[in-house]
């Protein structure tokens, strides 16, 4: 009678291993926008929570604004991740954009739609840049797969 119980609970405590893997599986998350007002890219792996885990490589360059600083390509990492939302068919990311000295100089704000037809959020960016003495934004189309 023991032994029986003793199997029942292993086989209980292996399947309820699976579904605890499987749980916090990861996905990847490819984005990228290259028109008249900026050039981003990221390459990141998100958790079984939907948040992104790790940045394997991202970059973005801003192409407009008063401040000619800004124009230069900067890398994106992990920690320039401020909010993100990705849940169901909902996918939202705020990027705090640094000067050298790692002080924020401008935003980058992704908002898509799942679409399971190409597996893929289309949508679009708010991208805000301090120009002319006052933040400015400015939008355009955005998709990440």
């Amino acid at each position: 009678m023991t032994s029986r119980i003793v199997s029942g609970l292993m086989i209980v405590l292996f399947g309820l291993s699976l579904t605890v893997q499987s749980a916090f599986a990861t996905g990847n998350l490819d984005c990228a926008i290259d028109d008249r007002q900026v050039s981003f890219e990221l390459f990141a792996l998100t958790g079984g929570a939907g948040g992104i885990v790790q940045v394997n490589q991202g970059s973005i360059e801003i192409k407009i604004g008063d401040d000619k600083s800004l124009r230069s390509k900067r890398t994106i990492e992990l920690k320039h991740i401020e909010q993100q939302w990705i849940y169901g068919k909902e996918l939202r990311i705020r990027f705090g954009i640094a000067n050298d000295k790692d002080e924020p100089i401008a935003s980058l704000i992704l908002i898509g739609a799942y679409n399971a037809d190409k597996d893929s959020y289309a949508g679009q960016y708010v991208l805000s840049v301090p120009q002319a003495g006052e933040e400015k934004q400015f939008k355009g189309r955005m998709k990440c797969g």
